[in-house]
């Protein structure tokens, strides 16, 4: 703090003892408690003011330190990349596609015995019958006998 040892403490107290004597030594006390309170509420804030205006400085070189090592970077990068400048002229050429367009191509056209309906009712109907066993039968002895 103030390097201030145990002696030299012990004769402030015996000076201020026979200074302000022994009735208003508390007061002073008090009072030198205050003050010494507000120098370092004092130091302390200037203190803080002096590391924030170095840590400010320190971010502010540490960013513009960032940011030119990245322009440098992506400069490096699109030189790698495309250093004739060939991708770029090739981009340049080709159409945005819409987000509107719900179809790009046309759609496959259906031959004449393909009609949507005739099939979904055709399967319907192999899918519903349902032979038993004895019809079955039945129909076996049917396409014999007529043989």
């Amino acid at each position: 703090m103030l390097d201030i040892g145990w002696t030299e403490i012990l004769v402030i107290t015996v000076v201020a003892l026979f200074i302000v004597g022994p009735k208003d030594i508390p007061k002073a006390l008090r009072t030198v408690g205050i003050w010494i309170g507000k120098l370092k509420s004092l130091s302390r804030e200037f203190q803080n003011t002096v590391e924030d205006a170095v840590r400010d400085s320190e971010l502010d070189e540490v960013k513009k330190q960032i940011e030119s090592a990245k322009t440098d970077f992506t400069k490096g990068m699109s030189e790698t990349i495309d250093s004739e400048g060939e991708l770029t002229e090739m981009l340049r050429g080709v159409d945005v596609v819409d987000k509107d367009k719900k179809q790009s191509a046309w759609p496959i056209p259906l031959n004449k015995d393909d009609e949507p309906e005739k099939n979904i009712s055709e399967k319907s109907n192999i899918e519903n019958k349902t032979d038993t066993p004895k019809e079955e039968n039945k129909n076996l002895n049917k396409d014999n006998s007529t043989t």
